[in-house]
């Protein structure tokens, strides 16, 4: 027999392997050539999660109530950090065992399967696609092409004599994104979700000016949901914590990836940082305006001020440098799957032209269907639920069958809880958006 064709257990237990299975470190065996500090992780994954969307979580905390949107929001924040951590973990367990450095989010599922049972084996390869062609749609930069070129169309046409349509603002938009989305390594998209999420927090100062203008009012505000309502809050504040389509392109690219996980570590800090400040904005802007609370507290404020218009701009200005890191996701796994047909010496001119040739079709959508958004929730109605809850709970489960659940099978009774909750999520989201297109064309 040939030394290739020698297992790596039997190298080692003839002394030719320096390392043992026990002692393998993923995280020592990475080769990255621009690795990512641990706060320039810590930013993509802050502004990953923390979007314009922050605004909406008074109309959250509306439909939760005080006590429980509260409560509810610091759960949820709690839930999404355990789903991160099944996927990660697993991930660094499968590639300790397997002697392998890293691995993404379908790879995961994939050899998550491959050390399954006979009969779950085959799934790989289905979850592995499923995870694939879903990250490659880019569905968030679809949203924030048309959510700018709207804002834009919004504030320069009501207060100039121009009445140009929201293409033409699409595309002005697109101009700057040319330069974003052709920045390749996540390092260097640092500074672009800092100064996002920078505007962001300014946007949030402005808020709560006008939210504190005038006293807060603690009458007749709801402290606890009705069950129609409920959907709503769970829906809305679990999916404020979603950036599960960044977890492995951010964690597999740190210097120190053991600092993404563990305790304190970013992903806990992080979520606990955004739990408080979704429930101070949430609880600050229902107690202001109760019941007349709009889906995002911009509306409420006063249209014709400046400073109201300061915040549409800011909100466009963020959400178009947080194309890039969005943009980074379906661009790396488009390459993982055709860079090897592609002659070294066109790598550069390929990745450039992908990049182009997406944003192009990015931009050709949105400007086809500026209600694009309407259909994006749909589908990311479906798939949310998916990729965020079921396929770490998927994970988790298969690595440890049949018998490492702990005490009663605790972990397997906690498993399919949680995939109880996504799949309520999953109908009544799908129920929520097939509404808003059906409402969209009467």
């Amino acid at each position: 027999m040939s030394i290739n064709a020698t297992s790596k257990d039997t190298l080692a237990e003839l002394g030719t392997d320096d390392d043992t299975q026990d002692d393998y470190d993923p995280y020592k065996h990475r080769t990255i050539s621009k690795p990512n500090s641990t706060f320039g992780t810590f930013v993509h994954v802050m502004k990953g999660a923390m979007g314009v969307g922050i605004l909406s979580m008074p109309f959250a905390i509306r439909n939760g109530g005080l006590v429980f949107g509260i409560i509810g929001t610091f759960l949820l924040g709690m839930l999404y950090s355990h789903c991160v951590h099944l996927l990660v973990d697993t991930a660094y367990k499968i590639c300790k065992r397997e002697r392998i450095p890293m691995l993404s989010f379908a790879e995961t599922l994939d050899h998550a399967c491959a050390l399954g049972s006979p009969r779950i084996r085959p799934l790989g390869k289905i979850f592995k696609n499923i995870v694939d062609y879903f990250l490659m749609i880019p569905i968030s930069s679809m949203i924030y092409m048309v959510f700018v070129g709207s804002t834009l169309h919004d504030v320069i046409n009501a207060r100039t004599d121009l009445d140009w349509d929201v293409r033409i603002y699409i595309l002005l938009a697109a101009v700057p994104a040319i330069g974003i989305t052709q920045v390749r390594e996540i390092k260097y998209l640092v500074p672009f979700s800092a100064i996002a999420t920078t505007l962001i927090f300014a946007n949030v100062v402005i808020s709560l000016y006008y939210i504190f203008k005038e006293p807060l009012s603690f009458d007749d505000q709801d402290l606890f949901p009705s069950f129609n309502s409920l959907t709503t809050f769970l829906g809305a504040a679990y999916f404020a914590f979603d950036a599960t389509s960044l977890i492995f392109p951010v964690s597999n690219q740190m210097k120190h990836p053991e600092h993404y996980l563990g305790c304190p570590g970013i992903v806990n800090v992080n979520n606990i940082c955004l739990a408080i400040l979704y429930s101070f904005i949430g609880v600050a802007g229902y107690l202001r305006y109760g019941d007349k609370i709009q889906g995002s507290i911009t509306l409420n404020f006063p249209q014709e001020e400046d400073l109201a218009m300061v915040i549409q701009v800011l909100s466009a200005v963020a959400i178009l440098f947080s194309i890039g890191i969005f943009f980074y996701v379906p661009i790396e796994i488009v390459w993982r799957r055709v860079h090897d047909r592609v002659p070294p010496k066109w790598h550069v001119a390929a990745q450039t032209g992908i990049r182009l040739l997406y944003l192009i079709g990015i931009v050709g959508i949105a400007c086809g269907v500026p209600d694009i958004g309407t259909f994006v929730g749909f589908i990311g109605a479906v798939f949310n639920p998916i990729l965020a809850l079921w396929f770490p709970i998927i994970v988790d489960t298969i690595y440890r069958w049949p018998g490492d659940f702990g005490w009663m099978k605790w972990r397997l009774v906690k498993n399919g809880l949680m995939a109880l909750f996504g799949l309520y999520l999953l109908i009544t989201g799908t129920i929520s958006s097939v509404e808003d297109i059906i409402d969209l064309y009467n």
